[in-house]
């Protein structure tokens, strides 16, 4: 009977953070205050479920600056979780420890320019290039922690919490211009405040609501292979964590019960394949027909990071929100058999990148999926005459 009423207080309580992000913009700030009085300390578990359930019944919306506001002081103050102890190396640990210089380096630059002082420009800039390098941590909570709680169908971070990275992003890229060009105005010292705010805010948002929701929807076996992956992206303002759990296990020698897969013509072991897809130099990415990221080659120099918590992912939650709608168009075409090709070049840090799709399909045409294929194109691009003789010099 108690576990019937328990269960029933839960769903009454998440009832309740569902109603309210609802009216929350019809609500005055007395209102507000009433809510949070009545509902008291706020369960993560309360938290998370009625933001996913509001996300995935309304979808995403614009957050204005009083909701955001409101709901960070939730997180801070009134959502109660247990604390994020864990061993050395940890994937949680990893994070937190990263946390610690991100605020530092956010109060470093407060400080700097709150001086006001011609000098300080420099010291600003230095601080502001440190701390862009965040995007190594921002990118491996997209290309592995997220795929991860997708599987538990914990998704509004791959959507809400990507969207808001990518605007910090491209903030901080904006006022590095100008703090470089020496050319702050009111509007700019404006932006870099706030976006370093967003920045500091964030580590709140990780600590007190991602991580915690983390711990209690992932297993041990989740964590120890997301230990594993993490060194493919690498860290940012950490040594090499120690590895976790550590590796006892000795590798058993594969090679000689490893036969040849038969191809259209010819036939490759699975070395042989492994080296034929590194040595590619472009980057190869499959798509299946359910729209699960199947394989990725792992060359030498991938021009974006890819890591192998993406496989088995939906490929609407591998791209930045911006682009999703243009993916989701270009697999709808290639479905319905109106398109069976797609490109496009950007220019990626300081590079020409081109960009292709190809949908595949089997001998009665039916759609079994889509490739991508990325290639660094600028040296290719200035090839200019001939070279008819072998030039190794």
């Amino acid at each position: 009977m108690s576990e019937v009423l328990s269960k029933n207080e839960e769903s009454i309580k998440i009832e309740k953070i569902v109603k309210f992000h609802r009216s929350f913009d019809d609500m005055n700030q007395s209102q507000r205050e009433d809510w949070l009085k009545e509902m008291g300390d706020i369960n993560i578990e309360h938290f998370f479920k009625a933001n996913q359930r509001v996300f995935d019944e309304d979808g995403p919306r614009e957050r204005s600056i009083p909701r955001r506001d409101f709901f960070l002081d939730v997180i801070k103050n009134r959502v109660k979780s247990d604390p994020l102890l864990q061993p050395k190396g940890h994937p949680v640990t990893n994070y937190l420890q990263e946390n610690i210089v991100i605020r530092e380096l956010c109060n470093k630059i407060q400080a700097a320019f709150d001086a006001q002082d011609f000098s300080t420009y420099n010291m600003t800039l230095m601080f502001l290039k440190e701390l862009a390098k965040i995007h190594t941590h921002y990118l491996r909570k997209e290309d592995q922690l997220f795929p991860y709680l997708e599987k538990h169908d914990f998704t509004y971070p791959s959507t809400g919490m990507w969207k808001f990275q990518d605007e910090i992003r491209a903030n901080l890229k904006m006022v590095t211009k100008a703090v470089e060009a020496k050319e702050v105005n009111e509007e700019m010292a404006t932006l870099l405040k706030d976006v370093v705010q967003d920045v500091f805010d964030m580590t709140t948002r990780e600590e007190k609501m991602l991580l915690p929701t983390a711990v209690k929807l992932l297993s041990n076996d989740e964590w120890q292979k997301m230990s594993k992956e993490e060194k493919e992206i690498g860290y940012v303002f950490i040594q090499n964590p120690p590895l976790w759990p550590e590796d006892t296990s000795k590798k058993a020698d594969m090679a000689s019960s490893l036969g040849a897969i038969f191809l259209q013509e010819g036939a490759l072991s699975q070395e042989q394949l492994n080296l034929f897809f590194s040595a590619l130099p472009f980057d190869v990415t499959f798509v299946d027909e359910n729209d699960r990221v199947a394989f990725f080659n792992k060359g030498s120099e991938r021009t974006f990071l890819r890591s192998p918590g993406v496989i088995g992912r939906e490929v609407k939650f591998c791209h930045p929100p911006k682009s999703v709608d243009t993916v989701l168009k270009i697999l709808e075409a290639f479905k319905d058999g109106s398109k069976d090709t797609a490109e496009f070049w950007i220019t990626f840090g300081g590079r020409l990148i081109h960009i292709r799709y190809f949908a595949l399909r089997d001998e009665s045409k039916k759609y079994k999926g889509v490739i991508e294929l990325t290639q660094d194109i600028t040296d290719i691009k200035n090839i200019e005459g001939e070279r008819r003789l072998l030039d190794w010099a």
